[in-house]
């Protein structure tokens, strides 16, 4: 769970209040998520408000370095983006922190309403046409080195499930190709998950969180959104910590036709590709230790990665 705004160290609120430029009387602390800093809706006693977002070092660095980048990324969007704008951030070396614009707005539901999800794949399509600001580094440039979980588990021999274990040698050979499929000149989001989304009072949803920022093909961010998606239930799928309850053959269908609405007529080759590598890193990292502070997201990553699979063997074939 979550600190709150006020269990953040008395100096660190200070210097926060001294970028906010008021101080802070209310906050509203998110507790939910994955990320182990405060995040908090902060009211001033004139009504002005903000968002603030701050994470020690020494309670994840991996968080940290994150909140760094989100900074400088989130810093660079567009002006008039939907997003919410970046106001200024805090470093003392331990702790990082972001003050944003606060957005009026609320996570999707869960299960996903279909409004909501109709208003999610609107705002992936806009966020297609952003073009990547001249700074950004590529998908290739920042995760070559990320997207090789099967050639990593075949490597090291790591346990699977059936349909994994049968096909491991194919799903490594077919990996590299999202190097290729990836290749694009968008802005991308690269995690694309309705904990990452707010929706509006008129119903409009925007993308939050842009850690992961980087030049590439709009296609991964759309591929990307699919299996959170169906896991918390688009479509018509039961929401369940792990879907493991779910049939593989409803997963595909539902990942399947959601994204045809996303991406109408997206290359076929593509697609598959980009999903191969994005069930590989599932896959790997739902079997590697939980970061510190963040014990519920290897869980998330294992649904995801099941959803993946099951979409992927209907892609491909293999049985």
């Amino acid at each position: 769970m979550r600190p709150t705004w006020e269990e953040l160290p008395e100096p660190v609120r200070h210097g926060l209040e001294a970028v906010l430029g008021f101080e802070v009387v209310r906050a509203e602390s998110q507790r939910g998520g994955f990320s182990p800093g405060v995040a908090a809706r902060v009211h001033a006693a004139d009504g002005r408000e903000a968002f603030v977002k701050a994470v020690s070092s020494v309670a994840n660095s991996k968080a940290a370095t994150l909140h760094r980048d989100e900074a400088r990324w989130t810093a660079l969007l567009p002006e008039d983006h939907p997003s919410p704008r970046l106001l200024g951030s805090y470093d003392d070396g331990t702790w990082v922190g972001l003050v944003l614009e606060a957005v009026d707005g609320r996570p999707p539901e869960v299960p996903w309403a279909d409004e909501q999800l109709v208003a999610a794949s609107v705002a992936l399509q806009r966020q297609a046409l952003v073009p990547a600001h001249p700074a950004l580094p590529t998908l290739l440039e920042t995760q070559r080195d990320v997207l090789t979980g099967w050639r990593e588990l075949a490597r090291a021999g790591t346990p699977l499930g059936p349909w994994e274990d049968r096909h491991l040698r194919a799903l490594a050979d077919l990996e590299p190709a999202w190097e290729v499929a990836a290749k694009g000149d968008s802005w991308l989001h690269f995690d694309t998950r309705g904990d990452n989304m707010l929706v509006r009072p008129d119903g409009t949803v925007v993308l939050v969180d842009w850690p992961w920022s980087c030049r590439g093909a709009a296609l991964f961010d759309a591929v990307g959104f699919v299996p959170s998606a169906v896991r918390d239930g688009a479509l018509g799928v039961v929401p369940d910590q792990d879907v493991g309850a779910v049939p593989w053959a409803a997963l595909a269908e539902a990942a399947q036709e959601l994204l045809d609405r996303l991406v109408p007529g997206a290359p076929e080759e593509d697609v598959t590709a980009l999903l191969c590598a994005f069930a590989g890193l599932m896959q790997y990292w739902a079997r590697q230790p939980a970061p510190p502070g963040m014990p519920t997201l290897r869980p998330f990553q294992a649904a995801q990665g099941r959803v993946a699979c099951a979409w992927l063997a209907r892609r491909t074939g293999w049985r």
